[in-house]
């Protein structure tokens, strides 16, 4: 699993979030606090509300893929890519 930290400033960005990410096989969850959402739901983007630091995780370990993947969520990253091991 990979976690990064994202941000989305509008709808507009949030819905072009998730049309960049709904055709990857693996699993993506958007994170608050203790509550999580899966990242591939406009409607759970927006629940959370825009302008808040979310927690990105990805679940996959298809390096190739990710690759590929942070080229297309490049300009919602806030912060660092973190590896975390579980």
């Amino acid at each position: 699993m990979e976690s990064v930290k994202v941000m989305f400033h509008s709808m507009e960005e949030a819905q072009k979030f998730v049309l960049s990410i709904e055709n990857y096989p693996f699993n993506v969850d958007l994170q608050i606090g203790r509550r999580v959402i899966d990242g591939k739901s406009i409607l759970g983007i927006l629940g959370f509300g825009l302008h808040q630091m979310l927690e990105l995780h990805v679940h996959t370990d298809d390096y190739a893929a990710l690759d590929g993947f942070h080229d297309k969520i490049r300009g919602f990253i806030c912060g660092d890519v973190m590896e975390v091991a579980i």
